[in-house]
């Protein structure tokens, strides 16, 4: 409890540390509670209560970070050829199973998978242009590089063109009514097939752990990932004929991976 004018550096840094010793926060939560205090104390600068400039704010070195998992090769097999789930106790179709490859296939967000429409998909490309989050909000995405062309592989189409035949006739590709829906059909359908546990957003990681391969800057461009120095950005215009050798590798990746499992 203090005046804003009586701050310091410590006070806040306090706060983190707290968040850590105490409350055992992740090392990318105590990131964004050192941006917003860092963006409250810019707010206040410029309304003349303060003229501190706590840029030195520092995160634990021990903060814990989060473990991500990925769906590794034996259970991208079941994901590729099992098409149900377990629903009170009855083997039924599982509604998002193409969301679930599609995900896989391209690196998307769960939230531009659910605010993917059918009119952004032109050809054998997606034109991303917007992303429905938790709490159902429209937005244009993550970040300024969330608005992109990602080009389908064969493998990609395949799970469009199927999608087609259940929702073609509507506006939303895959019609999922909010992303806690999406996470629950998720994780039903991986107990239903004894599949590892992972998240609707580790699909994402997975897609970018098999891309590897690739070049760093296709993967970026693809996932919509910025550069530290936007050199790609500024400077890396598409070749004709890039968009669809992207497609044709990142199939043959999966092809293969799907073939040797």
């Amino acid at each position: 409890h203090k005046r804003i004018d009586r701050l310091t550096e410590n006070d806040l840094q306090g706060i983190i540390n707290t968040a850590h010793s105490q409350h055992g926060l992740a090392q990318k939560t105590l990131c964004n509670l050192r941006s917003d205090m860092v963006a409250f104390m810019k707010f206040c600068r410029r309304a003349k209560v303060t003229t501190m400039m706590p840029e030195g704010l520092t995160i634990p070195a021990s903060a814990p970070r989060p473990h991500k998992h990925i769906v590794q090769p034996h259970d991208l097999l079941k994901l590729f050829n099992c098409d149900t789930t377990i629903f009170k106790g009855q083997r039924v179709q599982e509604p998002y199973i193409h969301a679930f490859r599609l995900e896989v296939l391209t690196g998307l967000r769960p939230g531009e998978i659910n605010g993917l429409m059918w009119d952004d998909v032109v050809g054998d490309a997606l034109h991303l242009k917007r992303a429905v989050n938790i709490y159902g909000e429209t937005t244009e995405g993550k970040n300024r590089n969330a608005v992109r062309c990602v080009p389908l592989s064969a493998l990609a189409m395949v799970e469009i063109e199927a999608q087609r035949q259940i929702t073609g006739g509507g506006t939303s590709v895959f019609d999922i009514s909010c992303l806690q829906t999406y996470r629950k059909h998720w994780q039903r359908y991986l107990a239903a097939n004894g599949m590892e546990h992972s998240t609707p957003y580790e699909l994402r990681h997975t897609f970018v752990s098999v891309a590897k391969r690739l070049p760093e800057g296709l993967v970026k461009s693809l996932v919509g990932h910025s550069q530290n120095m936007d050199t790609f950005g500024v400077y890396g215009h598409e070749v004709e004929g890039e968009a669809q050798e992207t497609a044709r590798r990142v199939n043959a990746l999966f092809s293969d991976l799907l073939s040797k499992v």
